[in-house]
């Protein structure tokens, strides 16, 4: 199931009021999702997908969408870790309504069962909002937390690795290698002795660009989370300078994140010299 939608109008045959008010919502975050280069606009945009799904709770798309800018908020343009604990909160909430339409999965929640207890309901179709989920808890766990607030919460990146598993079994490659890079970033998070290894990080690397090539995100990836450490400075610069020269509107993920992959490729490169001394 993509989406549900609801069908038919008035009985006199006019348009339903639901159908009037979603699809400008609909053409809005679409044209957003083209254009949406700052702030503001990524703003604009989540607000259009948060209507679409006010208007049509039934509608996945919508809740996911909405669910994955909010990580983009909060990684790109959030400054405060209050600001980024609420996007990426928001971004488990969406996913999770997503997640919440399927029927075999809601009823396993409402019986009392884990998220990532219940994941192994849900079909491919659901890959985007398990993505997404896992993603903004990694995020959160990174960004949001103090060192000594990691060591007390590590649950809450282990509860990942059944969603994570979920996904490989029905999408391998979803999102242009999206697990992999999760994988790969993992293993350089970890310390050696809990299972951590930059030789593995790499091999994930490599499975990633060769599942999503024109993905913007592997190389910028591997570029900021592992040549950054083990001082590969000519992997660092032709990966970064792989990203810049790509079509933002064709490289796999959307524009909005694009932009951010592209912003953050130009910065890096600036400072360089000074990584590398």
């Amino acid at each position: 199931m993509e989406e549900n939608k609801n069908e038919g109008g008035c009985c006199c045959g006019c348009e339903s009021q639901d159908a009037i008010n979603v699809l400008p919502s609909l053409q809005k975050a679409q044209n957003l999702e083209n254009k949406a280069a700052n702030r503001e606009e990524v703003l604009e945009l989540i607000d259009a997908y948060a209507q679409l799904a006010r208007a049509e709770p039934q509608n996945y798309t919508a809740l996911w969408k909405a669910g994955s800018y909010h990580i983009l908020m909060g990684a790109a343009y959030a400054t405060k870790k209050a600001e980024k604990k609420h996007h990426y909160n928001e971004t488990i909430k969406y996913c999770e309504k997503a997640m919440m339409l399927h029927g075999g999965f809601r009823q396993k929640i409402e019986k009392g069962a884990a998220i990532w207890e219940a994941v192994d309901q849900l079909n491919m179709n659901y890959t985007d909002a398990m993505g997404y989920w896992y993603t903004a808890r990694f995020y959160y766990f990174k960004e949001c937390l103090s060192p000594i607030g990691r060591m007390f919460n590590t649950k809450m990146v282990l509860n990942n690795n059944p969603v994570i598993a979920r996904i490989d079994e029905l999408d391998p490659n979803w999102a242009g290698g999206g697990n992999f890079l999760s994988r790969a970033i993992y293993f350089i998070a970890v310390p050696e002795k809990f299972g951590g290894s930059k030789i593995k990080a790499a091999d994930e690397f490599d499975k990633a660009i060769k599942a999503g090539p024109n993905y913007l995100v592997n190389r910028w990836g591997r570029a900021r989370y592992l040549y950054s450490l083990t001082g590969n400075k000519q992997g660092y610069v032709e990966d970064l300078t792989w990203v810049l020269a790509q079509d933002p509107h064709n490289s796999g993920n959307t524009y909005p994140w694009n932009v951010y992959f592209q912003r953050q490729s130009e910065e890096m490169l600036r400072n360089a010299d000074k990584l590398f001394r």
